[in-house]
């Protein structure tokens, strides 16, 4: 419509005056705010052109085609965990679906859903390389709003330039952290000491359909590390935070994803950085000693207390290299209480 009415040089005002309607509403019909009834088409016809059957059409296929991206739209929407969405903080509620649709379009930066899919889902995304896992199909959208989420919360941290370097340097530095009881005082000094080395650390609640434990990328210059302490144990957080920190130590270039709800994607990459994440709790120099150490309470204890680490992430290497059964010793694991 726009295109007829400036080959003849018609504006607003003139349409306005010649259909003898508000200037509003000549936008309203531009915009498709107003449907195009057969009096308006023979009224379009006499003055920007065409023939009444071609409004009349145009009129059809217009919303068709509408009510097809709003279904796509309804769709995508229950895809998404928006009320964890609205719960947690990270949009305001809406009392319309049209209304909700806006919100989540703003969070994710995005103007429509194919963009929305072009960031996340297209060759090259993010998430491209989950496409395999069972998980990908039915939680891609909830494991996209949990990173964006991620994205938006290390954005407001003051963050120092990237050095692999000097964050190798810094993890075995960090150790004493996880011998520290609570979250509200370990998680500031965490973050402050990765941050002069270029990494942001960011905790963000799993929302609903979302099975990620951490996530490791480089977005926007930034390297992040996101955590969302499903399980709300000690030796859990620490070892994904040291295993997503062997990610961006060892593997820059892409997002790596966790979940123990998917076989490892990459099977190389992961062992990696198990090992790295063990050889940093558990220095190989203390790997004999490890393996030679009595399971009892006291010389648990001591032993953790000389590599720096939490006896709960002791006994968790010790289960992980095998040493001791599952469900042995696990009442030396702290339970996390988070302040949401």
């Amino acid at each position: 419509m726009r295109q007829l009415a400036a080959k003849k040089n018609l504006r607003v005002d003139d349409i306005a005056q010649a259909l003898g309607v508000a200037r509003e509403d000549v936008t309203q019909l531009f915009n498709g705010k107003v449907h195009i009834t057969a009096a308006r088409a023979k009224r379009l016809a006499d003055v920007v052109g065409a023939s009444v059957h071609f409004w009349l059409a145009r009129e059809a296929q217009y919303r068709r085609d509408l009510q097809t991206l709003q279904d796509d739209g309804r769709q995508w929407l229950s895809s998404l965990p928006f009320a964890d969405m609205v719960t947690y903080g990270w949009l305001k509620a809406a009392t319309s679906p049209s209304e909700r649709l806006r919100r989540v379009l703003e969070f994710f930066g995005v103007e429509t859903v194919d963009e929305w899919r072009d960031v996340w889902l297209s060759d090259g995304a993010g998430l491209t390389a989950y496409r395999t896992s069972p998980v990908f199909a039915a939680q891609s959208a909830s494991l996209a709003a949990w990173l964006r989420q991620g994205e938006l919360t290390a954005a407001e941290l003051p963050v120092g330039s990237w050095s692999r370097h000097h964050f190798e340097r810094l993890l075995p530095l960090l150790k004493p952290l996880t011998r520290v009881r609570e979250p509200i005082e370990f998680t500031p000094r965490l973050q402050e000491q990765c941050a002069a080395c270029g990494v942001a650390v960011v905790i963000v609640r799993a929302p609903r359909g979302c099975p990620a434990s951490g996530a490791a990328r480089f977005c926007n210059g930034k390297a992040i590390i996101q955590l969302s302490v499903r399980y709300l144990r000690d030796d859990s957080f620490w070892f994904t935070f040291f295993h997503e920190a062997g990610h961006l130590i060892l593997h820059e270039d892409r997002l790596f994803l966790e979940s123990s709800d998917r076989p490892d994607i990459d099977d190389l990459a992961e062992r990696e950085a198990n090992q790295f994440a063990g050889q940093v709790l558990v220095p190989a120099s203390e790997e004999a000693a490890l393996r030679a150490l009595p399971h009892d309470y006291r010389s648990i204890m001591r032993f953790a207390k000389n590599l720096s680490i939490s006896p709960g992430i002791l006994v968790g290497q010790l289960q992980y290299r095998g040493l001791v059964r599952q469900d042995k010793l696990n009442f030396l694991k702290k339970r996390y209480s988070w302040s949401w």
